[in-house]
């Protein structure tokens, strides 16, 4: 559909004259032309999003347009001197236009007219204005927005660009951060083919809407409402069942005070991660419960089995829980200790491996596998530890790097490579996508992120 978007554009005239009836008449001839060009483009768009739509209608509308867009260029030069067209392309290929006519006798500049007709963000440099963002153009960090005249890269900025009759202005994002790039198309591929298996009527899975939130998203796929029954038909009797239902219900603003209280009274420490999944629920937004006395016997159970001692995946988590507990005296070394870990054991793939494990006599090696790096980045972030920082790249591999090796063509991830399965729906799929999703979002805000905060 983007190419039907891109030749059937949205087309709008900004009038900068006024006055004689003839100019009026005129004026109404361009509001009909544009009306009519936007209610084909939105019947288009319906046609093309129906299975039993013929080519042919939808070949027929864009010549009607086609034809509309010409008579539009005709009216507008009976209004105006000049009418210049800008363009817009955002990273995922999303292309709108907009026509702009002005009068001989006009004495801006090209930033004036953008800024009077789109919606701009920028900054003010000692090398003139720093265009961040133009409607829906926002590229994310490791991109950039682009600008050409007819076609040509541009050699100066918007403000000392000439402009004549005729020229088409284009603006587009692109990237120049591969890394970044391939994150975002990471994120693209799992939503496009994976996210609603996870997040939806009948099922939730809360790594999934946790990224889906921090993503603005989660009303695309479900309502708070569903997730709600969905929650309240669930039988919640450990503390992982109490961690998941708070997360869920959080990521849709649901009020959790009930579960939480109720969370109050069974939470205790435990192994495989479970001290710092109830201080996760607990700690997720803002309440009247008075937890401390979980706080304190958690913070001597984490000091005692510190995240490095607990390895990858529940070391990963358990960063998590203590990224809201820095002030606390300890803390920070426990972190910086299982930090310098991954650091040091860092394999040349940028990934790392599990410890040996031995049970029954029997010795099971280590596993470099997307599960646990998934862990690893999200306890890193939480903590405002870059995970493709120089502590964590080895020539150009890093963490998120060898994370995204993983990924499917169909945007799952696989568990290990070199095992029986192809992919890993149940474990690897919704943590690698909670990562990179954690990780883009730190990237663009410069801060920590803990996915489990929502106060």
């Amino acid at each position: 559909m983007k190419k039907l978007f891109s030749i059937a554009s949205v087309f709008l005239l900004i009038l900068v004259l006024a006055g004689c009836s003839e100019l009026d008449l005129l004026q109404q001839d361009l509001d009909l032309q544009i009306a009519t060009i936007e209610e084909l483009e939105e019947e288009i768009a319906t046609l093309t999003e129906t299975v039993a739509s013929s080519e042919s209608e939808v070949s027929d509308l864009e010549e009607t347009i086609l034809s509309l867009q010409e008579q539009l260029s005709d009216l507008q030069d009976l209004v105006f001197d000049n009418v210049i067209t800008f363009t817009l392309t955002d990273e995922y290929g999303l292309f709108t236009s907009k026509t702009i006519g002005y009068n001989d006798d006009y004495t801006g500049n090209l930033f004036d007219i953008l800024n009077n007709n789109f919606t701009l963000e920028y900054s003010v440099t000692d090398y003139g204005n720093y265009i961040t963002s133009i409607d829906h153009l926002n590229p994310k960090t490791g991109a950039f927005i682009s600008f050409s005249k007819n076609g040509e890269a541009s050699t100066v900025g918007v403000e000392t660009s000439t402009f004549d009759d005729g020229d088409i202005l284009s603006f587009e994002v692109m990237w120049w951060d591969m890394t970044q790039k391939a994150v975002d198309d990471a994120i693209q591929l799992f939503l496009l083919n994976q996210a609603s298996d996870y997040v939806n009527t009948t099922t939730v899975d809360y790594n999934v809407i946790s990224a889906l939130y921090l993503l603005g998203i989660v009303d695309e796929f479900v309502t708070d409402s569903e997730v709600e029954t969905l929650v309240n038909g669930l039988t919640i009797t450990t503390v992982n069942d109490y961690f998941k239902a708070i997360i869920k219900l959080q990521s849709v603003g649901v009020n959790t005070d009930v579960l939480v209280t109720d969370l109050n009274t069974i939470v205790t420490v435990g192994a495989y991660g479970q001290t710092a999944y109830g201080l996760l629920a607990l700690d997720s937004n803002s309440h009247t419960v008075d937890y401390s006395s979980f706080v304190t016997s958690a913070l001597v159970d984490l000091e005692t089995t510190s995240p490095y001692d607990l390895g990858l995946d529940a070391g990963g988590v358990s960063l998590l829980a203590l990224s809201n507990y820095t002030d606390e005296t300890g803390v920070s070394d426990l972190i910086t200790e299982y930090a310098t870990w991954i650091s040091t054991s860092q394999l040349d793939s940028g990934g790392v491996i599990t410890r040996d494990v031995t049970w029954g006599g029997t010795v099971y090696p280590g596993t470099e596998n997307a599960a646990s790096i998934s862990q690893v980045v999200l306890g890193l972030v939480a903590n405002g530890i870059d995970p493709v920082g120089t502590d964590y790249t080895i020539v150009d591999n890093n963490l998120i790097t060898r994370l995204l090796e993983y990924q499917t063509a169909t945007g799952s991830f696989d568990w290990a490579f070199g095992d029986e399965y192809s992919e890993d729906l149940l474990f690897s799929t919704p943590q690698a996508f909670l990562a990179l999703v954690v990780y883009q979002t730190y990237a663009n805000t410069y801060t920590a992120v803990n996915p489990f905060n929502f106060s």
